[in-house]
Order: structure tokens, then sequence, then C-alpha cells
């Protein structure tokens, strides 16, 4: 609770850490499916995995943080290093996240999971019924995730269901929330289509997303399980409605974005970006220094100054969006 409170102030206050809580780092790319809503291809990105090598160099410079995710604009349980890069981080007494199409889980897999100490999963699914308009089937998924649920050792690792909302999908959204409370999942967290790359992606009206997300917050009481939406809500009990309330002074009223405040991004090259949703600007390599050091320098303070502008069109995490 002490942790809530102090994040709260330094938010309200805008008073940045000294480093960054999160490192999220791309370990691949590359990815078995093609969903619509994806900017993976329109990134223009080179398609590889991260060197192992490099990995290590990179997990080394980040003495400080608190939580590594093991994901970028790819599966990663497409790395045939996957489960060497979790055991890396353990070691070195990080927390260990990861986001996962679902895909490629089996009972091996899933005991290799349980096994590796991992702390949190998150399953990407936009449809539980195969209807195409909202994504990929994900019948084999949802297999793969009731079978970990049923190995884990107590409620580890927690288990995450991540989807997006969109245009009349209240009812996908809905079942997701239905479904995921009766198989013993944890929390749902529910996110935003991205237009910068695609402007036809079917976003719901304001008007719409607000009705879904209130809908889906009640459910997901009736229900006992944790539903978030950084425009909406976000954690349980108290901390929930602490953010319900100062969610627009925490968002410094759209002039910084909540995301970038304590969080970092790695990409193949170990270039460190403010965001996984700026893949390509650069602020320096992490193996030409240190975290700390980068975090502070005179290129990330020049986009913390300019990061409107720099972000543009995005409002992945933009609360104005919702009124």
């Amino acid at each position: 609770m002490i942790d809530v409170i102090k994040e709260t102030l330094g938010r309200l206050f805008y008073i940045l850490p000294s480093m960054p809580d999160q490192v999220q780092i791309e370990i691949t790319n590359k990815c078995n499916l093609d969903c619509n809503m994806c900017p993976r291809e329109s990134l223009g990105l080179e398609h590889k995995h991260m060197d192992l090598d490099l990995f290590k160099k990179i997990v080394d410079r980040l003495s400080g943080a608190r939580l590594i995710t093991l994901t970028g604009w790819g599966e990663p349980f497409m790395h045939p290093n996957i489960f060497d890069m979790i055991k890396i981080c353990k070691k070195k007494g990080f927390k260990v996240q990861l986001t996962t199409n679902g895909i490629f889980l089996n009972d091996s897999i899933s005991k290799k999971i349980i096994n590796s100490g991992i702390d949190s999963i998150s399953f990407s699914i936009d449809t539980l019924n195969g209807n195409s308009r909202f994504g990929h089937e994900n019948h084999a998924a949802q297999k793969n995730i009731v079978t970990l649920l049923e190995s884990r050792n107590g409620r580890k690792p927690k288990v995450t269901l991540q989807s997006t909302i969109q245009k009349n999908g209240g009812d996908e959204i809905f079942n997701l929330i239905q479904w995921g409370s009766s198989v013993g999942i944890d929390r749902v967290n529910l996110g935003r289509l991205d237009l910068r790359f695609n402007e036809d992606l079917p976003r719901p009206s304001r008007e719409e997303e607000k009705d879904i997300l209130i809908k889906a917050n009640r459910l997901g009481r009736k229900r006992g399980i944790e539903v978030d939406c950084i425009q909406y809500s976000v954690g349980k009990g108290i901390q929930k409605e602490i953010y319900k309330i100062l969610k627009y002074a925490l968002h410094r009223f759209g002039k910084y974005c909540l995301k970038t405040y304590t969080y970092v991004y790695i990409n193949l090259n170990g270039d460190v970006t403010p965001c996984c949703g700026l893949p390509m600007h650069k602020i320096d390599n992490i193996i030409q220094g240190e975290l700390k050091d980068i975090w502070n320098g005179k290129e990330f303070i020049e986009f913390r100054k300019k990061q409107t502008e720099i972000c543009g069109k995005c409002d992945l995490w933009n609360i104005k969006y919702l009124s």
C-alpha cells in the first residue's frame, strides 16, 4: 500500500523515478499469426530472433529495474532460447512476464513454464467463438490455457487474458470475462486498437467504449475477476477506486503518457526506446551505456519535453479520448 501511495504521488507531481521500474525486451519479432490489429508488418522491421549472447549483455546492464517483459512485436515462444532467457532473468532477481497467443503451448511447454518460475503470463485473445472479424480462432489456445491453469503451483504464474475493445465487440469481451472467471484466470486486461498504422480498424465510438468498460467492470466484480483498462480503471480494491478518481491527474491531463513514466523498451539491436510503439525512436544503445545514465540523459529529457509531438496520433494510453 505504501508503494501504491508513493507511486501515485510521484505520478501526480511528475517526479520521475531514478530508474525505470519495467524494461520490455524485444526478444523476437517473428510471429506465427498475422492479426489485423497488429502493426508488426507496418513497422518495416527485419524479422529475426535476438541473439542469446546479446540478451545476456543487456540483462547485465539492467541493475535497478524490477520487472522484465520478454515480449516485442512477435511470439516469444518461437524463440529457441526462451526458457534460457527466463532463467537468466530470474537468476539475477528480476520479476519476469511475457505475452503470448498461446498456440505453441502444450503439456510439455506448460510444465516448463511452471518450473521456470516466471511470475506472470498474458494470453492475447480477442474471440472465443472463432469470429474472424474479431481475431484468429483460439480454441487450441483456450485448451492450452486451461492446461496451464490446472498445472500451476498455487497462484503462480499469474495469468491474464489480454483483449482489444472493438466496434460491436462488447459481447466478445463479456464472454471472455465469464470464461476467464470460470477457469481460474486472475485478470482481464482490455486495450484500445492502434489506429496509427491502420485507420480502418473497427474501433468503437467513445460512447460505446465507455459503455463496454462500465459493463465489463461490473461483470468482473460480479464474477470475482480483476478487469483493467487504463482509460477507465486499473488494479483492485482501494487502488482501483483511487485510480478512477485521479486518472486524469495521473496522466497529467494528457501532457504525458502514463506508460513512459517508469518504462523503457529495448529492441532487437539493444537500442533503448521510450515505448514499444516507438521501436525506431532510438535514445541510446544499452550496450554502450548503463540504463540509469540513459534514463537520466539529455536524449530522454528531450523526449519528455516533446513527448506529445513525437508520439503523434497514438492514443492507446490517452484517457482524454474517453469522456
